[in-house]
C-alpha cells in the first residue's frame, strides 16, 4: 500500500516540478503553452488516480504524508490540491477523463495560468454528466496553486443567485416586521403600568375595614327583694325585734 501510494506522491510531485526547467525558446521566459496544458492535464490525472488510491487504504492526504514521514507543511500544495479535488468530487463524482479540447491557457509575463476541463460521472437534469475545472497556476518556479470547482451552467447559477437573493430579502424583510411588531408593543406597555399603578393607588388609598362595635357587656339584672328582706329579718333577730319592720337597706355592696 505504502509503495503505490509513494509512487503516485512521486509522480505528482515530478509534474508540480516539471515546468522549472523550461526551454530555450519560451512565450513568456519559463514555459510555452503547450508545456503548461501537458503538465495541467497530468496534474488533473494524477490527481484522480491519487485519490482512487487514498479511498481505496481509507486515508487522508495529510496522513499518508505523516505516514511517510513527510512534513505536511511542505507537502501543503500537494495536500491543499488534493482536498479541493475530494471537495469538488461531491458534486462531478469521480473522474472519466481530461477534456482536452476545452482547456484553456493564458500565458503572461509571471506566469500561465490553465484551466482543464474534466469530465465527472456524476447525472443531474437532463441526463448530463457533470463537469468540473480544474484551474492550474504556474510560474517560474513549478506549479503554484491548484483549485478544482465544480462547472455549474448559466440556468444553475442564476437558480442559485436568486435563491440566495430570496433567502436574503426574506431574512431581511422578517427582521424588519419582528423589529415593527416590538416597536408597536411600545405603546402598550405605558397603558398596562398606568394600569398595575392605579390597581396600586386604589389599594392604597382604600380606608380600613372597620370592626365591628363588640355587644356591650349584659349586666345581669337580679332582684335584690328577697335578699333585703333576708338581710332585715336577720338585723331584726339580731337586735331582738319582733319584726323588720323598722329596718331599711338603703346599698347592698357585692365583694
Amino acid at each position: 500500500m505504502k509503495k503505490k501510494l509513494l509512487i503516485c506522491l512521486a509522480m505528482l510531485v515530478c509534474i508540480l516540478g516539471l515546468t522549472g526547467c523550461g526551454q530555450e525558446m519560451t512565450e513568456n521566459g519559463f514555459i510555452t503553452k503547450d508545456e503548461a496544458k501537458t503538465a495541467a492535464e497530468m496534474t488533473a490525472e494524477q490527481l484522480s488516480e491519487l485519490q482512487q488510491t487514498l479511498a481505496m487504504y481509507g486515508m487522508s492526504m495529510t496522513e499518508f504524508v505523516e505516514m511517510s514521514g513527510g512534513n505536511p507543511e511542505e507537502a501543503a500544495l500537494t495536500i491543499d490540491a488534493m482536498n479541493s479535488w475530494i471537495d469538488a468530487s461531491e458534486e462531478f463524482g469521480s473522474f472519466i477523463s481530461v477534456l482536452s479540447d476545452e482547456t484553456e491557457v493564458v500565458i503572461t509575463e509571471d506566469k500561465a495560468d490553465v484551466k482543464v476541463m474534466i469530465q465527472g460521472d456524476r447525472i443531474y437534469k437532463d441526463n448530463k454528466q457533470r463537469k468540473a475545472v480544474v484551474e492550474v497556476v504556474i510560474t517560474e518556479k513549478g506549479i503554484d496553486s491548484i483549485t478544482v470547482s465544480p462547472d455549474y451552467e448559466m440556468s444553475e447559477l442564476m437558480t442559485k443567485a436568486a435563491l440566495n437573493t430570496i433567502l436574503g430579502m426574506g431574512t431581511v424583510f422578517a427582521v424588519l416586521v419582528l423589529i415593527s411588531l416590538l416597536i408597536s408593543c411600545f405603546n402598550f406597555i405605558p397603558k398596562i403600568q398606568e394600569k398595575f399603578r392605579g390597581k396600586a393607588a386604589q389599594l392604597e388609598s382604600a380606608p380600613a375595614p372597620v370592626k365591628a362595635a363588640e355587644p356591650a357587656a349584659v349586666v345581669e339584672e337580679t332582684d335584690d327583694t328577697e335578699l333585703i328582706a333576708v338581710i332585715a329579718a336577720a338585723i331584726a333577730a339580731s337586735e331582738g325585734a319582733v319584726s323588720a319592720d323598722g329596718y331599711v337597706v338603703r346599698s347592698i355592696i357585692r365583694r
